[in-house]
């Protein structure tokens, strides 16, 4: 019982230090050009070195990292057919999404999409790119959460595809973004599922073309 006890507190240990470090990927927390430091992490989380070795190995086999010469680990970088396959996933799945929201979301809900970009107005001012682009991430999660169909909302987890999607930043400038999700934000005002699904996948296939090879 006691060796069960044990086993069963190592993956728990395992899967928390996982979480925490993937969550630091997608925050961003980790330059792409720098090797990822093991042994702070182990000071960070007040661990051995063996459930860091665990995650950063499960890390790179779901491809958010890469291992170089077996020297060190680095949050792997998108070429540019991979992030024109993620922005043509998103577009098939975010669609889907924004009609379901149509139909399946409170107005509390809906309200609180549609209220999202109201802190902005046309011209966006560079200073203001990163609050954009987290509002924009914002808008976008939630879309997938309110759908209410925990599968799309998984394959979003075990994908990943938000965060590689978001890796090189904002693909279009503010301007055209903003206007796009206006028109987003009109349809599910509206609750018109088929215009929601139509402007979100043009929205989105419209980022993926930016990547074209």
């Amino acid at each position: 019982m006691a060796e069960d006890e044990n086993r069963l507190d190592n993956r728990v240990l395992r899967d928390a230090v996982y979480e925490h470090i993937r969550e630091m990927i997608e925050n961003n927390e980790f330059p792409l050009d720098e090797k990822i430091n093991k042994i702070d992490l182990a000071k960070k989380f007040n661990v051995s070195s063996t459930p860091i070795n665990d995650a950063l190995n499960r890390l790179v086999g779901e491809h958010y990292l890469v291992q170089r010469n077996r020297k060190g680990y680095y949050v792997r970088e998108y070429d540019a057919k991979e992030m024109r396959d993620f922005f043509e996933m998103r577009a098939a799945l975010e669609g889907l999404a924004a009609s379901l929201v149509c139909q399946r979301a409170n107005d509390e809900d809906i309200t609180r999409l549609t209220t999202m970009f109201d802190g902005f107005s046309s011209p966006i001012p560079e200073s203001r790119r990163i609050e954009y682009v987290e509002t924009d991430q914002r808008f976008h999660r939630t879309i997938l959460e309110k759908s209410g169909n925990k599968l799309i909302l998984d394959a979003a987890e075990s994908t990943g595809f938000l965060w590689r999607s978001y890796q090189k930043g904002l693909v279009r400038n503010m301007e055209t973004s903003f206007k796009e999700h206006k028109e987003i934000i009109v349809a599910l005002k509206e609750r018109d599922g088929v215009l929601a699904q139509k402007k979100m996948m043009s929205h989105l296939l419209r980022s993926s073309r930016e990547y074209d090879v």
